[in-house]
């Protein structure tokens, strides 16, 4: 008998004849984050095997795997039936002990030789528990908890209950992406549903010295850290000093204009790193309407200048569920810290909020120096390695 926590996912089995790229993907993600677990792979479930590794450590790193639908935390066996009973009496037990007084039994057949069916096996455990456990009902449409057994060739599964996670698909399958992290509370959140979607990540952070302080990086390192957990090979992180080109703007175009004109700069230097690590999307923590900069003509404004896809997660949010989520992945405390950012250091007065792309342009065209101090820019800036932990 050995414990053991059983893996479901519900997306990756959709998928046709590429679904085994899915699934190692899955695999191995689980070792790099759930360690030191060994991992096995059975029809339609991952096997992570405890052994003599605390389950409850190994349960605290599960619900950083995206791509986990649900697992249950039970017991691999041998083909024997009276240690099968024996095992879901336990379970059922336990059950009891927290105060459920209505169960079923949910048996699954994977391997056909096994003498008992899973009508068959839903029964016989199903009496046995019913006999030993005085005052627990049987309820199969809506029991309070459920015992299952999945008979698999080698070994039998027999767990209770089921913890869903994030679901989604395991970070990786879809590419590479930059995500601009501020350190409000939209950003962190948006990377969280991009790698939800199967993307690594890296990120880029924009700070203005000396309005943004050794506090403000430490802010942003600190969101770098808790995005990490999520990524099994970890988080490369990018500063880039935004000051001179943010100080040439302020100086020499129309304030109204100085905020969307900033932006562009931004998603030009994020294009030239970008293309350096091989990311092949901008992410942003942009919601539709939300501040002057989020406007269907500023975003298109903004977007204009970058000449990869910007993906936009919270696009339809509202910030009461983003910051509900920020709270839940354990960003809100840190984004609430009070280290500006570059984007409020240089913020206009009155920005425009309906802004016309050739205007902008035009604007531009007349800022000489713009394109080598964004280039100056990028050239200083510097990166940080968060590990996985």
């Amino acid at each position: 008998m050995e414990r053991v926590f059983v893996i479901r996912y519900s997306e990756i089995g959709l998928k046709g004849k590429n679904r085994e790229f899915f699934e190692k993907k899955l695999i191995d993600n689980i070792l790099k984050i759930v360690r030191p677990a060994a991992v096995n792979k059975r029809y339609g479930r991952i096997i992570v095997r405890i052994g003599r590794n605390d389950p409850n450590a190994l349960e605290e790193r599960l619900k950083y795997v995206m791509g986990i639908q649900n697992y249950s935390l039970g017991y691999a066996l041998a083909h024997d039936i009276d240690e099968v009973k024996k095992v879901s009496l336990e379970l059922a037990k336990l059950e009891v002990e927290k105060g459920y007084k209505t169960f079923k039994v949910s048996a699954q057949r994977g391997y056909k030789d096994f003498p008992l069916n899973s009508i068959e096996l839903n029964r016989e455990i199903g009496g046995y528990i019913y006999e030993n456990i005085p005052g627990l009902k049987v309820d199969v449409h809506n029991p309070e908890f459920e015992i299952g057994i999945d008979v698999r060739e080698k070994e039998i599964f027999v767990f209770s209950g089921k913890k869903y996670l994030s679901g989604g698909l395991p970070v990786g399958v879809s590419g590479r992406a930059l995500l601009l992290l501020s350190g409000g509370i939209d950003s962190p959140v948006a990377g969280w549903y991009a790698m939800r979607r199967g993307l690594e990540l890296q990120t880029l952070t924009f700070l203005s010295p000396p309005m943004t302080t050794e506090k403000s990086v430490q802010k942003i390192l600190d969101l770098g850290r808790v995005l990490a957990r999520y990524l099994p090979n970890g988080l490369r992180m990018w500063i880039v000093p935004l000051t001179e080109v943010q100080m040439y703007i302020k100086e020499n175009a129309p304030d109204e204009y100085s905020l969307i004109l900033q932006r562009r700069s931004m998603m030009r230097i994020a294009n030239m790193i970008a293309r350096r690590v091989k990311a092949k999307a901008i992410i942003t923590g942009e919601n539709l309407g939300q501040v002057a900069s989020q406007t269907l003509t500023n975003m298109a404004a903004i977007e204009d200048a970058s000449s990869l896809l910007v993906l936009r997660p919270l696009i339809g949010f509202d910030k009461i569920e983003t910051t509900n989520k920020a709270k839940e992945i354990g960003t809100f405390e840190i984004s609430i810290q009070p280290y500006i950012d570059s984007c409020v250091a240089f913020a206009p007065k009155k920005p425009a909020t309906k802004s016309d792309i050739n205007e902008i342009r035009k604007v531009e065209e007349k800022l000489d120096e713009l394109s080598d101090l964004e280039y100056q820019a990028f050239k200083k800036r510097e990166s940080y390695r968060i590990e996985n932990a």
